[in-house]
């Protein structure tokens, strides 16, 4: 096994005990157990948990972005869009767990400059992505001209986060198919009246 996919194997580890656990107790003894390795082979390859955390992080942020990729495959117009939003929602069992890492590093980041920056860059990201996407969509008069093309990414942006944080809090409250409903309901408020 290559260094790279060991690396990926402890984040792997460490992110089913964040899941299971909660970020504040995870520990390198706790990532060592779910290995069943000696903490020794945990910080052999990361330094220590912040580190270690920075890269499960890293790599539910990638997944994400891939996911949004492979179902960006083949679509056009507002069909896009929605299908960009709802790939980054916990509409899946599956999906859960990517947020609850996502939702207890947001906590862990208060307090912490280096790592609110660490999301700073993912949300810009984000905001890019998607704010292209919107100009596109204003390009082709399919969504109204006079909305500002930022804001509704940020707003887009802070219905995934809420969304994602509720379906996180009180799952009863968000099953997919409300999930889905949001989404639209807010992607057809951006329409230009036909």
């Amino acid at each position: 096994m290559s260094y790279d996919d060991r690396r990926i194997e402890v984040a792997n580890a460490a992110w089913r005990v964040i899941v299971r656990e909660g970020l504040d107790r995870t520990s390198m003894r706790a990532i060592a157990q779910e290995l069943g390795s000696s903490t020794g082979v945990v910080t052999h390859y990361f330094r220590d948990k912040e580190e270690l955390i920075l890269f499960a992080l890293e790599r539910v942020f990638e997944n994400t972005l891939e996911d949004m990729k492979a179902y960006d495959q083949g679509r056009q117009g507002i069909d896009r869009l929605e299908q960009m939003i709802l790939t980054a929602l916990p509409l899946e069992v599956t999906d859960k767990a990517d947020w609850k890492v996502w939702v207890a590093f947001l906590g862990y980041s208060i307090g912490r400059e280096h790592l609110v920056q660490e999301h700073q860059k993912r949300y810009a990201f984000l905001r890019q992505i998607i704010s292209q996407a919107l100009a596109d969509l204003q390009t082709a008069n399919l969504i109204r001209a006079d909305l500002d093309v930022t804001l509704e990414a940020n707003a887009l942006i802070a219905l995934v986060d809420g969304i994602g944080t509720g379906v996180i809090i009180c799952p009863e409250q968000f099953s997919a198919e409300q999930q889905q409903y949001l989404v639209r309901r807010h992607i057809n408020s951006l329409l230009t009246s036909s």
